[in-house]
């Protein structure tokens, strides 16, 4: 018997799932170093300074006393604040509903409220924060799009 050739439908790649076009390609990565606590809204990680179990809202990024912190992409310095806990902190905004946070600077960044500022502009030096001291100097950075804090990772590569 003849059975019918059944002929295989084209098959269309999914096109690569890219960043946020409207930061691109100016994203960049604050600070060179290793990634030493990863972000985890989900699960809890254990904090060595303050002997519990918590969220972590960003990257925790290795470092030396001093390193310059620059900013990942342009936009507008928000606020520069000094907090008991996560040290001197600068928020910046972006385009795109996007916020990026730098905690764990020295006090006294080079930078001030309502400054514009561009990918890779120095924002502060790393110093430590109480929160985390038992990691030693570090950069702590988060992001938020649109007021919710997303991993660090899918903004910056």
């Amino acid at each position: 018997p003849n059975l019918p050739v059944l002929q295989e439908e084209p098959v269309e790649a999914e096109p690569p799932v890219e960043a946020p076009s409207e930061l691109l390609p100016q994203v960049i990565s604050p600070l060179d170093g290793t990634t030493v606590t990863v972000f985890s809204m989900n699960e809890l990680l254990y904090d060595e300074t303050m002997g519990d179990w918590r969220t972590h809202d960003g990257l925790d990024i290795q470092a030396t006393d001093g390193d310059a912190v620059k900013t990942a992409a342009g936009g507008t310095v928000q606020t520069v604040t000094r907090d008991e806990l996560m040290g001197t902190t600068v928020t910046i905004a972006h385009s795109g509903g996007y916020v990026t946070y730098y905690s764990s600077l020295r006090s006294d960044p080079p930078i001030s409220e309502g400054q514009q500022v561009f990918a890779g502009d120095i924002i502060g030096y790393v110093g430590t924060a109480a929160a985390e001291a038992d990691m030693g100097p570090h950069l702590h950075f988060a992001v938020s799009k649109d007021g919710t804090l997303i991993d660090p990772q899918e903004y910056v590569h």
